[in-house]
């Protein structure tokens, strides 16, 4: 799956100059299962379905995207996040601010969507899925001198689209530096079934792990030392599996990745050059003992990364000039949206490879 599991979506803006099917965005939702937004003939979003990709075999079924308005210039409109936890369990984050943010869960397969409402004055801050559960981070939220605040916050879940439990965040472990003022303080939350890791600001030389082993009621806060998990914005988390953690650590304009096999006790950092954080490369995780890296411009060329050396190994060239998301269902299935050239006007395509990333095909999208 790729590093977050829940993919930020960005607009197209080839999908708008030229006409026939686009990819927007591939989004992992575990084994041979993929979900694919794709914009149809235009980039308004009337235009706007949602395919179910077999990585494997490339067929693609159609299914319901969640309810969405339009925006301008941006064929996916007010889609913000897009989380699967599995094949039939997942989650959307629909709006343009946390006040106004909507959540729609699926548990069908994307057959259809259902809204979640939560408790007066709640700002929703973020989504995230993974081992078969989906994830929503809420807070009571005011802007004040230009920074927004956040208080209360609540770790709401459920592993059915009806089914939710809220647990409240204590506040040791919500309260962050000044400079997490601006934004939410928990930072940014990953979650395998019951297991929820976050990885906050580095504070001096001290990051700070927060571990839940049961959907939030209670937590474990662990120190961790400079230089491991260094960074200035909290660290992206990819669980695979109930202990094993993929990071990614942005320190300004570099960012560095790092692996756990212990549920985030114990880090080791992967053995790469440097990755810039604007390049337009990737790090995504593909299971509990490979990861994948692209460091981006000038040339976009694969390399994996393997437990438990982490020296990343030249696979090959990918048939890329920009990236707009990718995803490996598994250490050998991996799918990716992307341009031929960078050209403004380059049609984006849908790419598959089965083969651990040393070929890959274009899927036909009719």
């Amino acid at each position: 799956m790729g590093l977050l599991g829940a993919l930020l979506v960005a607009p197209v803006a080839a999908a708008s100059t030229r006409g026939g099917n686009y990819p927007v965005l591939v989004v992992g939702a575990g084994t041979r299962s993929d979900y694919v937004l794709v914009a149809e003939g235009c980039a308004s979003l009337r235009c706007l379905v949602l395919d179910r990709l077999d990585p494997v075999t490339g067929r693609i079924t159609r299914v319901t995207r969640p309810p969405l308005s339009p925006v301008r210039d941006s064929p996916s409109g007010d889609l913000g996040r897009l989380a699967f936890a599995s094949a039939r369990l997942g989650v959307a984050l629909v709006g343009q601010n946390g006040t106004t943010q909507k959540v729609y869960a699926t548990s069908d397969g994307a057959r259809s969507w259902q809204r979640v409402a939560f408790g007066p004055g709640e700002s929703v801050l973020d989504v995230t899925a993974g081992g078969g559960a989906v994830y929503v981070v809420l807070a009571h939220c005011r802007t004040t001198r230009g920074f927004e605040r956040c208080r209360d916050f609540v770790l709401a879940h459920a592993s059915a689209a009806r089914a939710w439990t809220s647990e409240r965040v204590p506040a040791a472990v919500t309260a962050g530096p000044p400079a997490a003022l601006s934004g939410p303080q928990l930072g940014s939350v990953a979650a395998y079934g019951s297991r929820v890791v976050v990885v906050q600001t580095s504070q001096g030389s001290v990051t700070l792990v927060r571990t839940s082993p049961d959907a939030g009621r209670t937590w474990t806060t662990r120190s961790v030392a400079w230089p491991t998990l260094a960074n200035i914005a909290g660290c992206s988390l990819s669980p695979e599996g109930p202990l094993v953690l993929w990071a990614s650590c942005p320190t300004g304009m570099q960012v560095s990745f790092y692996r756990s096999a212990d549920g985030g006790r114990t880090w080791s950092a992967v053995h790469q050059g440097q990755f810039s954080g604007t390049g337009g490369g990737f790090f995504a995780a593909a299971s509990s003992s490979t990861a994948y890296l692209d460091y981006g411009y000038p040339r976009h060329v694969l390399y994996v990364v393997r437990a438990p050396g982490l020296r990343p190994v030249r696979v090959g060239p990918l048939p890329c000039a920009d990236f707009t998301s990718e995803t490996f269902s598994d250490s050998r299935h991996g799918a990716i949206t992307c341009t031929g050239s960078t050209s403004p006007v380059a049609a984006p395509r849908l790419m598959v490879s089965s083969d651990q990333g040393h070929n890959w095909r274009a899927v036909s999208i009719r």
